[in-house]
C-alpha cells in the first residue's frame, strides 16, 4: 500500500512539474519535484531492495515524462538512491538545512550524470558548458522544494500501516 502511495505521488509530482514548466517562461528554475522523493526514501528507514525497487519506477516515470532515453534518468535514480543510502548510513543528520543541502548537492550529482552518459552517447561536449547554468539552477529549485516534499512523504508514512520485515537490520 505504501509503495503505491508513493509511486503515485511521484507521478502527480511529474505531473505538476511537467506542467509547471510549461507555465513557467523560465524553464531553468524548474525543481524535480520527484527527486526528494528518492531521496527521503534513502534518508529513512526503507528496505534497501524495496526502496530500489521504488527508485527504478519513479525513474522511469521521468524518462516517460522528459522523453529523454529510456534508462538514463532510470539508472541515475538508482545510483542516487543507492548512494545517499550509503552516505546516510554514515551521516545520519536530520532537519530541514541538511534536507536542503542533500538534495542540492545530490540533485548536482544527478544532473552532472545524466550529462556525462548524454554526452558519451550524443558526443557533444560543446553544449555541457551550456547546460551547468540550466543544472545549477534546477538543483537550487529542487532543493528549496524539498522540505515540502519531505513533509508529504511523512504524511504518507503516517497514513499507511508499516509492516517489518523479520530478520531486517534497522537503522535506529
Amino acid at each position: 500500500m505504501r509503495s503505491f502511495a508513493i509511486i503515485s505521488l511521484a507521478f502527480v509530482m511529474l505531473v505538476l512539474q511537467s506542467t509547471f514548466a510549461h507555465l513557467v517562461p523560465l524553464d531553468t528554475w524548474v525543481p524535480s519535484l520527484s527527486f526528494p522523493i528518492v531521496l527521503y526514501m534513502s534518508l529513512h528507514d526503507y528496505n534497501t531492495i524495496k526502496g530500489v525497487l521504488i527508485s527504478f519506477v519513479i525513474g522511469y516515470l521521468m524518462d516517460a515524462f522528459a522523453g529523454s532515453p529510456m534508462g538514463l534518468h532510470t539508472f541515475v535514480t538508482v545510483a542516487i538512491f543507492l548512494f545517499s543510502r550509503l552516505a546516510t548510513l554514515k551521516l545520519f543528520l536530520q532537519g530541514w538545512i541538511f534536507e536542503i543541502i542533500l538534495t542540492f548537492l545530490l540533485a548536482m550529482v544527478s544532473s552532472v550524470l545524466i550529462l556525462s552518459i548524454r554526452a558519451v552517447f550524443d558526443e557533444d561536449f560543446s553544449s555541457l558548458l551550456i547546460h551547468i547554468k540550466i543544472v545549477t539552477s534546477r538543483a537550487g529549485a529542487s532543493a528549496a522544494v524539498a522540505p515540502l516534499v519531505f513533509r508529504v512523504m511523512e504524511r504518507i508514512e503516517k497514513m499507511t500501516p508499516h509492516r517489518r520485515t523479520e530478520g531486517m537490520i534497522g537503522r535506529g
